[in-house]
Protein backbone atom coordinates (compact mmCIF):
# COMPACT_ATOMS: atom_id res chain seq x y z
CA UNK A 1 0.00 0.00 0.00
CA UNK A 2 2.80 2.37 0.93
CA UNK A 3 4.63 1.63 -2.34
CA UNK A 4 1.44 2.18 -4.29
CA UNK A 5 0.94 5.54 -2.56
CA UNK A 6 4.51 6.59 -3.31
CA UNK A 7 4.06 5.54 -6.92
CA UNK A 8 0.85 7.56 -7.22
CA UNK A 9 2.56 10.56 -5.59
CA UNK A 10 5.48 10.40 -8.03
CA UNK A 11 3.06 10.14 -10.95
CA UNK A 12 1.08 13.12 -9.60
CA UNK A 13 4.24 15.23 -9.27
CA UNK A 14 5.29 14.28 -12.80
CA UNK A 15 1.89 15.17 -14.22
CA UNK A 16 1.83 18.44 -12.29
CA UNK A 17 5.29 19.34 -13.59
CA UNK A 18 4.27 18.48 -17.13
CA UNK A 19 1.09 20.48 -16.70
CA UNK A 20 2.93 23.53 -15.43
CA UNK A 21 5.27 23.44 -18.40
CA UNK A 22 2.42 22.98 -20.84
CA UNK A 23 -0.06 25.54 -19.52
CA UNK A 24 1.93 28.48 -20.85
CA UNK A 25 3.90 27.29 -23.87
CA UNK A 26 5.46 29.83 -26.16
CA UNK A 27 3.50 30.34 -29.33
CA UNK A 28 4.72 30.76 -32.88
CA UNK A 29 2.27 31.87 -35.54
CA UNK A 30 2.32 30.97 -39.22
CA UNK A 31 0.75 33.12 -41.92
CA UNK A 32 -0.53 30.41 -44.21
CA UNK A 33 1.59 31.27 -47.26
CA UNK A 34 4.37 29.35 -48.95
CA UNK A 35 6.63 29.99 -51.95
CA UNK A 36 6.38 27.15 -54.45
CA UNK A 37 9.87 27.74 -55.82
CA UNK A 38 13.12 29.43 -54.83
CA UNK A 39 12.22 33.03 -53.96
CA UNK A 40 13.52 35.78 -56.22
CA UNK A 41 14.40 38.62 -53.86
CA UNK A 42 14.45 42.14 -55.32
CA UNK A 43 16.08 44.83 -53.21
CA UNK A 44 14.98 48.28 -54.32
CA UNK A 45 17.71 50.90 -54.14
CA UNK A 46 16.79 53.53 -51.52
CA UNK A 47 16.00 57.02 -52.78
CA UNK A 48 18.92 59.43 -52.33
CA UNK A 49 16.37 61.95 -51.05
CA UNK A 50 15.80 59.66 -48.04
CA UNK A 51 19.32 58.63 -47.14
CA UNK A 52 22.95 58.99 -48.14
CA UNK A 53 23.69 55.45 -46.92
CA UNK A 54 22.00 53.63 -49.77
CA UNK A 55 24.89 51.27 -50.46
CA UNK A 56 25.28 50.38 -46.78
CA UNK A 57 21.54 49.70 -46.49
CA UNK A 58 21.57 47.46 -49.56
CA UNK A 59 24.53 45.53 -48.15
CA UNK A 60 22.66 45.17 -44.85
CA UNK A 61 19.68 43.68 -46.71
CA UNK A 62 21.99 41.19 -48.45
CA UNK A 63 23.46 40.27 -45.06
CA UNK A 64 19.99 39.66 -43.62
CA UNK A 65 19.14 37.28 -46.44
CA UNK A 66 22.50 35.53 -45.99
CA UNK A 67 21.79 35.02 -42.29
CA UNK A 68 18.55 33.21 -43.16
CA UNK A 69 20.23 31.12 -45.83
CA UNK A 70 23.15 30.17 -43.59
CA UNK A 71 20.80 29.20 -40.75
CA UNK A 72 18.64 27.11 -43.06
CA UNK A 73 21.57 25.20 -44.50
CA UNK A 74 23.05 24.69 -41.02
CA UNK A 75 19.94 23.36 -39.28
CA UNK A 76 18.12 21.90 -42.29
CA UNK A 77 21.02 20.74 -44.48
CA UNK A 78 19.01 18.54 -46.83
CA UNK A 79 16.82 21.30 -48.16
CA UNK A 80 16.91 23.58 -51.17
CA UNK A 81 17.24 26.98 -49.50
CA UNK A 82 18.74 29.10 -52.26
CA UNK A 83 17.63 32.69 -52.77
CA UNK A 84 18.18 34.57 -56.01
CA UNK A 85 18.89 38.17 -54.97
CA UNK A 86 19.07 41.18 -57.28
CA UNK A 87 19.22 44.92 -56.76
CA UNK A 88 16.77 47.13 -58.66
CA UNK A 89 18.25 50.60 -59.39
CA UNK A 90 16.25 53.63 -58.31
CA UNK A 91 15.52 54.77 -61.85
CA UNK A 92 13.99 51.38 -62.64
CA UNK A 93 11.55 51.27 -59.72
CA UNK A 94 10.68 54.83 -58.70
CA UNK A 95 6.93 55.53 -58.92
CA UNK A 96 6.23 51.86 -59.73
CA UNK A 97 4.13 49.32 -57.85
CA UNK A 98 5.18 45.88 -56.62
CA UNK A 99 2.81 44.25 -59.08
CA UNK A 100 4.90 45.71 -61.92
CA UNK A 101 7.77 43.34 -61.02
CA UNK A 102 6.30 39.91 -61.77
CA UNK A 103 9.69 38.18 -61.57
CA UNK A 104 10.12 39.24 -57.94
CA UNK A 105 8.51 37.09 -55.26
CA UNK A 106 10.01 38.93 -52.27
CA UNK A 107 10.44 42.69 -52.65
CA UNK A 108 12.34 44.87 -50.18
CA UNK A 109 11.70 48.62 -50.40
CA UNK A 110 12.70 51.59 -48.27
CA UNK A 111 10.68 54.69 -47.39
CA UNK A 112 11.63 57.80 -45.44
CA UNK A 113 9.55 57.60 -42.25
CA UNK A 114 6.29 56.19 -40.93
CA UNK A 115 3.89 59.05 -40.27
CA UNK A 116 0.93 56.80 -39.47
CA UNK A 117 2.17 54.34 -36.84
CA UNK A 118 5.27 53.55 -34.80
CA UNK A 119 5.93 50.46 -36.91
CA UNK A 120 9.55 50.07 -38.03
CA UNK A 121 8.45 48.19 -41.12
CA UNK A 122 5.76 45.90 -42.45
CA UNK A 123 5.22 43.11 -44.97
CA UNK A 124 2.32 43.05 -47.40
CA UNK A 125 1.37 39.63 -48.75
CA UNK A 126 -0.46 39.05 -52.01
CA UNK A 127 -0.76 35.35 -52.83
CA UNK A 128 -4.20 35.72 -54.38
CA UNK A 129 -3.10 35.54 -58.01
CA UNK A 130 -1.79 32.42 -59.68
CA UNK A 131 0.61 34.32 -61.93
CA UNK A 132 2.31 36.50 -59.30
CA UNK A 133 2.42 35.63 -55.63
CA UNK A 134 4.66 37.95 -53.67
CA UNK A 135 5.62 39.45 -50.31
CA UNK A 136 6.39 43.17 -50.29
CA UNK A 137 8.57 44.34 -47.40
CA UNK A 138 8.63 48.06 -46.63
CA UNK A 139 11.10 49.54 -44.15
CA UNK A 140 11.55 53.08 -42.90
CA UNK A 141 15.02 54.62 -42.85
CA UNK A 142 14.16 57.30 -40.28
CA UNK A 143 12.39 57.36 -36.94
CA UNK A 144 9.73 60.01 -36.34
CA UNK A 145 9.22 61.08 -32.74
CA UNK A 146 6.28 63.38 -31.99
CA UNK A 147 6.14 65.11 -28.62
CA UNK A 148 2.99 66.93 -27.50
CA UNK A 149 3.53 69.83 -25.11
CA UNK A 150 0.96 70.97 -22.56
CA UNK A 151 0.70 73.91 -20.18
CA UNK A 152 -0.39 72.85 -16.71
CA UNK A 153 -1.03 76.37 -15.44
CA UNK A 154 -4.44 77.07 -13.94
CA UNK A 155 -5.00 73.48 -12.94
CA UNK A 156 -5.87 72.19 -16.38
CA UNK A 157 -3.63 70.67 -19.01
CA UNK A 158 -3.88 72.88 -22.08
CA UNK A 159 -2.31 71.79 -25.34
CA UNK A 160 0.39 74.18 -26.49
CA UNK A 161 2.21 72.61 -29.45
CA UNK A 162 3.77 69.52 -30.92
CA UNK A 163 7.42 69.12 -31.84
CA UNK A 164 8.80 66.67 -34.35
CA UNK A 165 12.18 64.97 -34.29
CA UNK A 166 13.38 62.80 -37.17
CA UNK A 167 16.49 60.67 -36.78
CA UNK A 168 17.95 58.00 -39.08
CA UNK A 169 17.97 54.42 -37.92
CA UNK A 170 21.40 52.84 -37.73
CA UNK A 171 22.39 50.40 -40.45
CA UNK A 172 22.41 47.57 -37.88
CA UNK A 173 18.87 48.46 -36.83
CA UNK A 174 17.73 48.40 -40.44
CA UNK A 175 19.45 45.05 -40.95
CA UNK A 176 17.67 43.59 -37.93
CA UNK A 177 14.33 44.87 -39.19
CA UNK A 178 14.97 43.37 -42.63
CA UNK A 179 15.84 40.03 -41.01
CA UNK A 180 12.59 40.11 -39.05
CA UNK A 181 10.39 41.12 -41.98
CA UNK A 182 12.07 38.55 -44.22
CA UNK A 183 10.73 35.90 -41.86
CA UNK A 184 7.22 37.19 -42.55
CA UNK A 185 7.94 37.02 -46.28
CA UNK A 186 8.76 33.31 -45.86
CA UNK A 187 5.46 32.69 -44.08
CA UNK A 188 6.36 33.14 -40.42
CA UNK A 189 4.20 35.06 -38.00
CA UNK A 190 5.30 36.36 -34.64
CA UNK A 191 6.90 34.44 -31.79
CA UNK A 192 4.98 35.02 -28.59
CA UNK A 193 6.56 34.49 -25.19
CA UNK A 194 3.90 33.54 -22.68
CA UNK A 195 5.99 33.25 -19.50
CA UNK A 196 8.38 36.17 -19.99
CA UNK A 197 10.80 37.10 -18.49
CA UNK A 198 13.03 34.04 -18.68
CA UNK A 199 16.12 35.34 -20.42
CA UNK A 200 19.41 36.54 -19.04
CA UNK A 201 19.12 39.80 -20.99
CA UNK A 202 16.06 41.77 -21.93
CA UNK A 203 16.47 41.13 -25.66
CA UNK A 204 13.99 38.44 -26.71
CA UNK A 205 14.51 39.29 -30.41
CA UNK A 206 18.14 38.24 -29.84
CA UNK A 207 17.76 35.40 -27.33
CA UNK A 208 14.42 33.81 -28.23
CA UNK A 209 13.47 34.44 -31.84
CA UNK A 210 14.10 36.98 -34.59
CA UNK A 211 10.33 36.86 -35.04
CA UNK A 212 9.60 38.25 -31.59
CA UNK A 213 7.01 40.94 -32.24
CA UNK A 214 9.15 43.87 -31.11
CA UNK A 215 12.73 44.97 -31.85
CA UNK A 216 14.53 47.82 -30.12
CA UNK A 217 16.05 49.92 -32.94
CA UNK A 218 18.40 51.63 -30.49
CA UNK A 219 20.15 48.33 -29.80
CA UNK A 220 23.07 47.65 -32.14
CA UNK A 221 23.50 43.92 -31.51
CA UNK A 222 23.02 41.92 -34.70
CA UNK A 223 19.91 39.74 -34.58
CA UNK A 224 20.03 36.37 -36.31
CA UNK A 225 17.44 33.67 -37.01
CA UNK A 226 17.46 31.21 -34.13
CA UNK A 227 17.11 27.44 -34.28
CA UNK A 228 13.37 27.68 -33.61
CA UNK A 229 12.98 30.13 -36.53
CA UNK A 230 14.69 27.73 -38.90
CA UNK A 231 12.57 24.84 -37.69
CA UNK A 232 9.42 26.87 -38.25
CA UNK A 233 10.45 27.52 -41.85
CA UNK A 234 11.12 23.81 -42.15
CA UNK A 235 7.65 23.13 -40.76
CA UNK A 236 6.21 25.18 -43.64
CA UNK A 237 8.38 23.85 -46.48
CA UNK A 238 9.54 20.53 -45.00
CA UNK A 239 13.10 19.25 -45.13
CA UNK A 240 13.48 19.40 -48.91
CA UNK A 241 12.95 23.16 -48.95
CA UNK A 242 11.66 25.39 -51.72
CA UNK A 243 9.94 23.63 -54.59
CA UNK A 244 10.42 20.24 -53.00
CA UNK A 245 8.48 17.11 -53.69
CA UNK A 246 6.68 17.34 -50.36
CA UNK A 247 3.64 19.61 -50.26
CA UNK A 248 2.32 19.40 -46.71
CA UNK A 249 -0.93 21.10 -45.77
CA UNK A 250 -0.26 24.52 -44.36
CA UNK A 251 -1.00 24.92 -40.69
CA UNK A 252 -2.41 28.40 -40.17
CA UNK A 253 -2.29 29.65 -36.61
CA UNK A 254 -0.10 28.80 -33.66
CA UNK A 255 2.49 26.14 -33.09
CA UNK A 256 3.47 25.64 -29.46
CA UNK A 257 6.17 23.95 -27.44
CA UNK A 258 4.09 20.78 -27.53
CA UNK A 259 4.19 20.47 -31.31
CA UNK A 260 6.55 17.79 -32.53
CA UNK A 261 7.58 19.80 -35.61
CA UNK A 262 9.56 22.44 -33.74
CA UNK A 263 11.69 22.96 -30.67
CA UNK A 264 11.24 26.17 -28.71
CA UNK A 265 13.61 27.63 -26.13
CA UNK A 266 12.12 25.33 -23.52
CA UNK A 267 14.01 22.37 -24.95
CA UNK A 268 16.99 24.05 -26.63
CA UNK A 269 17.38 27.72 -25.81
CA UNK A 270 21.16 27.73 -26.20
CA UNK A 271 21.32 25.93 -29.53
CA UNK A 272 22.80 28.33 -32.07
Amino acid sequence: MRLAFIGILILFIFLMSFGIQSVYPDQYKTLGIRHTDNPVVCIFEPDILYTDKGEDIINAAYTSISLWQEGLFKHSPNGNWRFLVVTIPLEDHKYKQASQFPACTILIAFEYTNVETRSLGYTYLDFSKSYHKYAHITLFTHDLKITHHYDGGGGEQAYVKSTFEIKPFSVVALQNIVTHEFGHALGLGHYKITDYPIYTSDKPWIDASIMYYSINPADNEVAKPKYVDIKMVEAIYKEDGFGGSVSPPLKVGYYTAGDSEICTHKCNIFRQ
